[in-house]
């Protein structure tokens, strides 16, 4: 959700912007890019999905300012091109669709830790749980690391954002109920199946572009 800046006070704002740089800082520090440039394939997917990424990033849904969201994507880049990779992609999308809109920058980073990097993480986490936990099957691949977890991560989101909307804004818990978690059920159904469908696509049809995916593990023998 896309959150401006005239909802919060600039020191909180700074304070957001700060913690969002040290968490880009990390992402270059720990970005593949040697395995990215060599691997063709995965190089054109993500120009791509960057490319797609930016246009559905500009389908926002909302009826008040501070209220409306979009698809965020970040369970697919994950999985595509890693947590660092796909942390700093999608930034640039949140840059380039602020300076299309004239939003504020300042608010960069509030709305960086809620629609980048909470997600990015809890697919991360997810990711290496189920590595470790559930067998290496296509099936589970897909439904749990793809269509459950990108639902999970909008649930994560949206919670999050609710949390910061009551505290730092003016904004009710009734008014948060009938403008934003109404529609909620929503977008977070369109994430998960969109994730799903295209992560399915990938691991399928062009296995070597997907960076956490290996058909030896999950295709070979199954």
């Amino acid at each position: 959700m896309n959150l401006p800046a005239t909802l919060f006070t600039s020191d909180w704002l700074w304070l957001f912007d700060l913690l969002f740089a040290a968490f880009i800082y990390r992402a270059l520090k720990h970005a593949d890019w040697r395995q990215l440039l060599d691997n063709q394939s995965m190089t054109n997917a993500l120009v791509g999905l960057v490319i797609g990424a930016f246009v559905f990033w500009q389908f926002n849904a909302g009826i008040r300012p501070g209220v409306n969201f979009h698809i965020l994507g970040a369970t697919l880049f994950v999985l595509m091109f890693g947590w660092p990779v796909a942390v700093i992609s999608l930034t640039l999308v949140m840059i380039a669709s602020f300076f299309r809109s004239g939003a504020d920058y300042v608010a960069l980073g509030i709305n960086g830790l809620l629609m980048i990097a909470v997600p990015a993480l809890f697919t991360e986490w997810l990711l290496r749980f189920s590595q470790r936990n559930l067998p290496k099957n296509l099936f589970f691949y897909v439904l749990w690391n793809g269509f459950l977890c990108a639902g999970f991560s909008i649930v994560l989101n949206v919670a999050a954002t609710c949390l910061l909307l009551l505290l730092l804004t003016h904004y009710t818990w009734s008014e948060i109920q009938h403008h934003y978690l109404i529609a909620a059920p929503i977008i977070m159904l369109t994430e998960a199946f969109m994730t799903g469908m295209l992560i399915t696509a990938f691991t399928v049809f062009q296995p070597e572009s997907v960076k956490n995916f290996s058909d030896a593990e999950y295709l070979d023998g199954k």
